[in-house]
């Protein structure tokens, strides 16, 4: 069984750069990998907040923590050094099967032997993807909620061709970087946490868009429903939660002219702007440092035409 001290993190974006100081902050020796100087000079000011919010929200977290799991982090620009270095791979890199494929095409012919290899997709499946990383009996998925430090929880999905030593290292290892492993024993669109969660996010969506509703009663009706603490269960909340990057890949370029027209209002009046959700202290929400919500952002109350789709 591979024995996983290195773990290297592809992609350094708002999860990818969470992922990658979690097992930085339990210890591993972690490689931080994006594609250019620009995402990785975005992943220092997310190291940062992350080391905020560790201290912040973490009764265990001092500052001398979080800045030994800074000190574990390694960027690079080399799938190669990836390869050389890494007995674990967790992918985070933009939610499109053809650019996961394409990285794995390229991070596999640098892998070492026994080297396993995640995705951190939320709705692809395992099998789409496991031929290209030329290993498919050493690759699964591995879906980490956003929000990790708080919310840790990872979802655990085989492929028919996953090894069960594989899925056995991969279920050991969730609990060494303070993670609760959710175990699937098959390949499920959407998983466990989106299966649930996607169709409660699409209504508060479609009331928005079809202008029955604006977005303060929809997710106060959903706080006053779910009784969830803060308002933390509200449609539009998540969605910041999510961030937008994620949010409008899912949504966009549907056969759905609900979900066109939101992934539309999303990019125009939100991502083309830069606000990005929680990561960015705005999007429906405003938020404070400490990432509580202060109250809608006047995009949020923006008036639309009637819906005609």
């Amino acid at each position: 069984m591979t024995d996983i001290k290195t773990i290297a993190v592809l992609g350094a974006g708002n999860l990818g750069a969470q992922i990658a100081f979690r097992t930085a902050y339990y210890g591993f020796p972690t490689l931080s990998y994006d594609i250019n100087e620009q995402a990785l000079e975005g992943a220092r000011s997310r190291f940062k907040m992350i080391a905020e919010n560790y201290v912040r929200d973490l009764d265990d977290a001092t500052d001398d923590k979080v800045q030994a799991a800074q000190a574990n982090i390694t960027q690079t620009l080399s799938l190669q050094e990836v390869g050389e270095k890494a007995d674990l791979v967790i992918e985070a890199v933009p939610e499109r099967l053809d650019i996961k494929q394409s990285t794995y095409s390229k991070l596999a012919e640098y892998l070492k032997p026994e080297a396993l290899v995640v995705s951190n997709s939320s709705t692809l499946l395992p099998s789409d993807m496991a031929k290209y990383t030329g290993r498919p009996e050493k690759f699964m998925n591995y879906h980490f909620a956003n929000g990790i430090h708080k919310n840790n929880v990872v979802e655990l999905m085989p492929h028919p061709g996953t090894a069960d030593e594989t899925y056995k290292a991969i279920e050991d290892l969730a609990p060494k970087m303070g993670m609760v492993p959710i175990l699937l024993h098959k390949e499920q669109p959407g998983y466990v946490i989106n299966t649930l969660l996607v169709p409660w996010l699409k209504a508060g969506q479609e009331l928005w868009v079809k202008g029955i509703a604006p977005i303060d009663v929809i997710d106060s009706t959903a706080a006053a429903i779910t009784r969830s603490e803060g308002g933390q269960f509200a449609p539009f909340r998540l969605l910041d939660y999510v961030g937008f990057g994620v949010v409008y890949a899912l949504h966009s370029g549907t056969d759905n002219p609900i979900e066109n027209e939101f992934a539309r209002r999303l990019k125009a009046d939100f991502i083309d702007k830069g606000l990005l959700g929680v990561e960015t202290r705005h999007g429906f929400y405003l938020y404070d440092e400490n990432g509580e919500p202060t109250g809608l952002s006047d995009e949020a109350k923006k008036a639309y035409p009637d819906f005609e789709g």
